[in-house]
């Protein structure tokens, strides 16, 4: 499995050049990439290594703000939607489609929508959900309160990614990350008290 974060490493790999060594904030670790390069996948199918990718994803246009962070596996499928409690946005061309507007109208008409959720539950997402791709290709049952040992470890890995990552969002929604002043030695989750 690859991902977006694989073609920089490929391109620098491709050309013989090394990452430069930089920070982006003073007294910060050095920007890391998580991506691999491709080169070596492309010569040989590799037995290991390669079944984990991660997701990050913040807007899709100015409209359409909704943070959401991703673990995927070969089997299964973690989304943590950071911003739940808020109606998941509309992109302006698919309002107007035929597809969407027969939903709409529908939902207003008290029918079925002959879709597999309601349009609140498309909406409104549960804080995270669990789904297993290859036997549930089209993610319709969220398996987060069934597979529980299961979900901790995929958001364990999550987890430790962002915090590879220098994830901003790594506290949220409970919680506001504190990584200066009194907190630049040891950064801290503090809590918003929002009821998250």
């Amino acid at each position: 499995m690859s991902s977006l974060v694989d073609i920089v490493p490929t391109v620098l790999d491709w050309y013989g050049i090394q990452y430069p060594t930089y920070s982006i904030f003073k007294h910060r670790p050095a920007v890391k990439l998580t991506g691999k390069s491709l080169l070596p996948v492309l010569q040989k199918e590799p037995k290991t290594g390669w079944d984990v990718v991660y997701a990050s994803h913040n807007l899709h246009e100015v409209t359409m703000y909704y943070p959401m962070r991703v673990v995927r596996t070969r089997q299964f499928k973690l989304i943590h939607n950071l911003n739940h409690k808020m109606p998941f946005p509309i992109d302006q061309d698919f309002y107007v489609s035929q597809s969407f507007q027969d939903l709409l109208n529908r939902t207003r008409a008290g029918q079925k929508t002959h879709w597999y959720k309601t349009l609140q539950e498309y909406y409104y997402r549960d804080q995270w959900e669990l789904y297993d791709v290859v036997n549930d290709p089209g993610e319709v049952e969220n398996l987060a309160q069934t597979y529980r040992k299961l979900f901790g470890e995929l958001k364990d890995a999550l987890l430790a990614w962002q915090n590879v990552t220098a994830d901003p969002w790594i506290c949220a929604p409970s919680a506001v990350l504190e990584n200066s002043g009194v907190y630049k030695d040891n950064p801290q989750c503090l809590s918003m008290d929002n009821g998250l």
